[in-house]
């Protein structure tokens, strides 16, 4: 059963297994199942139709925000929930704000761009600030800021590329699945890579799988609805498992979604707050 954090404590909570989240996603990560395709009963496509209307599908934005509900299972079945702001300026940075559940008042900014991650924490007066590459440590792997960025945006990418071009779908493994369509790519490290569409030829499901360590990344897209004349998903789900077992959830709930409407995405950090480290960062989750 799930246990319920105090309401004093959820933003803080959320957003710190937010970032074990993603840090998990930069460290590689393992599938326990085989994703599979839903949609429509339509006529399925040949390989070269499908990527013509895939292209012609897919997501294009300069500018992305929306209001977020979300909520967070960590491990140890704890779960808490709450509302956050999040902006995107295309293969430039991503930010997500985190308001106090009562009064509203940002309470925590998390911004991740191609180089760094940056956190304030305003409860306890401290910032995080820490480079990809340091993340990243010894595991050197493909996965970067843009294949994160196209996670969250429900698109097809190329692990360690900055955008795909149309001359690189040959770098999918291609196949039918009778329900609609599975692409399958490796990195340079091993991790393996599972995007599946739909019969409509919008992208239903990203699986990231990580063989020599057990881990997969899971994320499902649900609720596709029109964002400027385009089909765009309001619910994003992640799961994270080990060995078969669950090591955490994060559910994304969106709403008033907008496209290529200007943006303020400033970072300030206040002079007076201490700077922790990514390992104090995670101390704090491993004490939850």
């Amino acid at each position: 059963m799930k246990t319920r954090m105090p309401n004093n404590h959820s933003p803080l909570h959320s957003l710190l297994a937010l970032c074990v989240l993603i840090i998990t996603m930069l460290t590689g990560c393992r599938s326990s199942k085989e994703i599979t395709a839903g949609g429509e009963a339509l006529a399925l496509k040949t390989e070269r139709d499908f990527y013509a209307a895939f292209q012609e599908q897919s997501f294009r934005y300069q500018t992305f925000s929306a209001r977020v509900q979300f909520e967070i299972v960590l491990a140890s079945g704890k779960a808490t929930s709450a509302r956050a702001q999040m902006k995107i300026l295309r293969n430039d940075r991503l930010q997500i704000s985190i308001q106090a559940p009562i009064l509203g008042i940002e309470v925590f900014r998390a911004e991740l761009t191609p180089d760094s991650i940056k956190i304030v924490d305003r409860l306890n007066r401290r910032f995080l600030i820490e480079s990809f590459d340091e993340i990243k440590g010894s595991a050197a792997i493909d996965f970067n800021f843009y294949n994160l960025q196209a996670l969250f945006t429900n698109q097809l990418f190329l692990p360690g590329e900055i955008n795909l071009l149309e001359n690189q779908f040959n770098r999918f493994r291609w196949e039918q699945t009778g329900t609609g369509y599975l692409l399958r790519t490796n990195d340079r490290t091993g991790l393996h890579y599972a995007f599946s569409a739909d019969r409509n030829e919008k992208l239903s499901a990203t699986e990231i799988r990580d063989e020599s360590s057990n881990y997969i990344l899971h994320c499902n897209y649900a609720d596709f609805r029109s964002v400027d004349r385009q089909l765009f998903p309001m619910n994003i789900h992640f799961r994270l498992y080990t060995e078969n077992n669950p090591q955490g959830a994060l559910s994304l709930s969106l709403s008033r979604v907008e496209v290529d409407a200007p943006l303020e995405m400033n970072f300030p950090i206040p002079a007076n707050y201490r700077q922790v480290s990514l390992q104090e960062i995670l101390h704090s989750i491993e004490q939850l």
